[in-house]
C-alpha cells in the first residue's frame, strides 16, 4: 500500500494524503520523497491553485517522525542527514509560489505540527489536539518549526506553545491564532475545506502565484535560513543526548 494518497481536482486543488493509518500517519523516507516531488510538480503546474496536505482516516493528520524508522540515528550527524533533509522539504514547502493549506483530519504531534505550520492555513476539526511535543522527547523542533512558528504567530503565543510542549485542543490553538477555521466534526472534511477556499479558487492561477511570491520573499534570505538550518542543527545535538535516547526507548516499548 501506498504511504501517500495524490489527487487532483478540476478545480486545481490537489490533495497530498498521508496513508499510514497504522503508524498514526507518521512520516518516513518514502512521505518525504514523496512530499518533495509534490512540491515540486505544485511548484510547476500552472493548472494547480492549492496544495492540501491531510492524513488518511479520521485520527490523525500526522504524529510527527516515524520513530521506529528514525530510532536507528544515534550520532548528530546521523540525525542531521534526516532532519536536514526533512527541513529542506519544509522550507520548500513554506516558500513555494501556491497557496497551501494543512486540513487536520486527527491529532497532529510534534513534527506533525512543523508540517502544518510550513502551511499557509490550518482548518482543523472541532476536537482534536495538536501540540508541539518535542520537549517531552529530549529535543527541539528539528525541521525548522520554532523558526517558522515565531514567524507566523505572536512571539509569546509561539513561546507557549514550545514550552508547554504538550497537547491543546484545537479550540484553543484558534485562539492562538494557529489554527485559522474550525470544522464541525459532524461534517465531511474535504468537502467544508473545499468550500473554505472557493474564494481563492475562484483568482486565477497567476494571481494566486504573484502574491504567494510576494508574501514569501522575507523567507527567502540568507539570515533566515541561516536562522532556519541552525535549529535543526540544535535538535541534532539534542538527538544523541542520554535523555532523548531514553525518551525514544521509553516510548517505543509503549507502543
Amino acid at each position: 500500500m501506498s504511504a501517500v494518497l495524490l489527487e487532483r481536482d478540476d478545480d486545481g486543488i490537489v490533495w497530498f494524503t498521508i496513508n499510514r493509518q497504522e503508524k498514526r500517519n507518521a512520516i518516513n523516507y518514502e512521505v518525504m520523497d514523496a512530499l518533495q516531488e509534490t512540491i515540486r510538480l505544485v511548484e510547476e503546474n500552472d493548472k494547480v491553485k492549492v496544495l492540501v496536505l491531510t492524513g488518511a482516516g479520521q485520527q490523525a493528520f500526522c504524529s510527527g517522525g516515524d520513530l521506529s524508522e528514525f530510532h536507528r540515528l544515534h550520532t548528530k550527524e546521523e540525525a542531521y542527514q534526516m532532519l536536514s533533509k526533512m527541513g529542506a522539504i519544509l522550507y520548500s514547502l513554506l516558500t513555494i509560489s501556491k497557496p497551501t493549506v494543512a486540513l487536520l483530519n486527527g491529532s497532529a504531534v510534534g513534527g506533525g505540527c512543523e508540517l502544518a505550520t510550513a502551511c499557509d492555513f490550518r482548518y482543523a476539526k472541532t476536537g482534536i489536539k495538536a501540540g508541539f511535543i518535542q520537549g517531552t522527547l529530549g529535543i527541539t523542533t528539528g525541521w525548522g518549526g520554532a523558526t517558522m512558528l515565531f514567524e507566523k504567530l505572536p512571539y509569546t503565543h509561539a513561546l507557549d506553545l514550545l514550552l508547554k510542549a504538550r497537547r491543546m485542543p484545537s479550540e484553543q490553538l484558534h485562539e492562538y491564532g494557529w489554527i485559522h477555521s474550525l470544522i464541525s466534526e459532524n461534517k465531511e472534511i474535504k468537502e467544508e475545506c473545499r468550500k473554505l477556499l472557493e474564494p481563492y479558487l475562484a483568482q486565477s492561477a497567476p494571481v494566486l502565484r504573484a502574491y504567494k511570491q510576494a508574501a514569501v520573499q522575507k523567507w527567502k534570505t540568507e539570515e533566515f535560513r541561516g536562522r532556519f538550518f541552525a535549529e535543526i542543527e540544535q535538535c541534532a545535538v539534542l538527538w544523541e543526548s542520554d535523555e532523548h535516547e531514553e525518551a525514544v526507548r521509553t516510548f517505543l516499548n509503549r507502543s
